[in-house]
């Protein structure tokens, strides 16, 4: 993934998860050699740009997405929207000046392995409470070519937030274009949720493929993954979904002393991509056990 210099993505801390998420951009007039600062781009297709620096302000124009802006200078207040804070930036575009707010532009920018004349914008899309006390924090990807949105994808993260945001080509599939990684952070320590969402860029449309949650718990971790094609241990036209996991003995109902072991398994299943979903190649899952003794 190759992303935009000046542009920051911030997370919030664990001791500030309920605070907005930060969204900054580096204007021109924070750089040293200020015309060499790079573009950034548009998020949201009609995202409005305006004539001052304020949400009742006239509207100039509205932006589509991947379109590119020179951002000129920030406001020193924020605004928080979508559970998002962040600046509001005057920006160049279509011969025009004005305003819009940094949550309508893009965090992250990669072009396409399989067709060059397909680029990506990518960033948060909105951060809100869920009603399961935490908070649904949604990315948005958006697939432009020669100015025109072809495809969006919003997906969730299914722990806090997302890390690097990564396309590794086709990985050896013969019917993708791109492989789209959102790595999730291990937040909270013992027994957090953490991995990666899988996203593929396939027949010109975005597939939102599997999440791939694991535990990072000692004895207690699990974990599941890809291997694809390209990889080492990878075989032609087949994506192994490899699972570690584990299963505790059962009790005996007279015994009072808990076990000090458990059961690792380890798990091979093998897929093929039909250009929509993973289905089963065919080929039967393979699993393999043995017994750890607990300290």
């Amino acid at each position: 993934m190759r992303a935009l210099a000046p542009l920051l993505f911030l997370l919030p801390t664990v001791a500030g998860a309920q605070d907005p998420v930060f969204v900054y951009h580096t204007p021109r007039a924070s750089y040293l050699f200020p015309e060499e600062a790079g573009p950034a781009y548009v998020l949201f297709t009609d995202a409005p740009v305006h004539a001052e620096p304020a949400m009742d302000a006239p509207v100039l124009l509205k932006a589509t997405a991947g379109e590119v802006v020179q951002v000129l200078e920030a406001t020193e207040d924020t605004l928080v929207l979508n559970g998002m804070m962040s600046h509001w930036y005057r920006v160049a575009l279509r011969n025009v000046e004005g305003w819009t707010w940094g949550g309508n532009l893009a965090q992250r920018t990669f072009g396409s392995h399989g067709d060059p004349t397909v680029k990506f914008v990518a960033g948060i899309d909105h951060v809100t409470p869920s009603d399961t006390g935490r908070y649904d924090f949604s990315y948005r990807i958006v697939a432009v070519r020669n100015g025109r949105e072809l495809d969006r994808i919003v997906v969730r993260s299914f722990a806090w937030g997302f890390e690097e945001v990564r396309d590794h080509g086709h990985l050896g599939l013969r019917n993708v274009d791109d492989v789209i990684t959102l790595a999730v952070p291990c937040v909270g320590g013992c027994g957090c949720t953490t991995g990666e969402v899988v996203v593929f860029w396939s027949g010109g449309r975005f597939h939102h493929v599997a999440d791939l949650m694991g535990t990072p718990d000692g004895e207690f971790s699990e974990n599941v993954g890809f291997v694809y094609p390209s990889d080492m241990e990878g075989e032609a036209n087949t994506i192994v979904r490899v699972t570690s996991t584990y299963e505790e003995p059962e009790e005996e109902e007279q015994s009072d002393e808990p076990s000090n072991s458990l059961s690792r398994i380890l798990r091979k299943e093998y897929l093929r991509w039909d250009g929509k979903a993973l289905v089963p190649s065919g080929r039967a899952m393979e699993e393999r056990r043995y017994e750890m003794t607990l300290d």
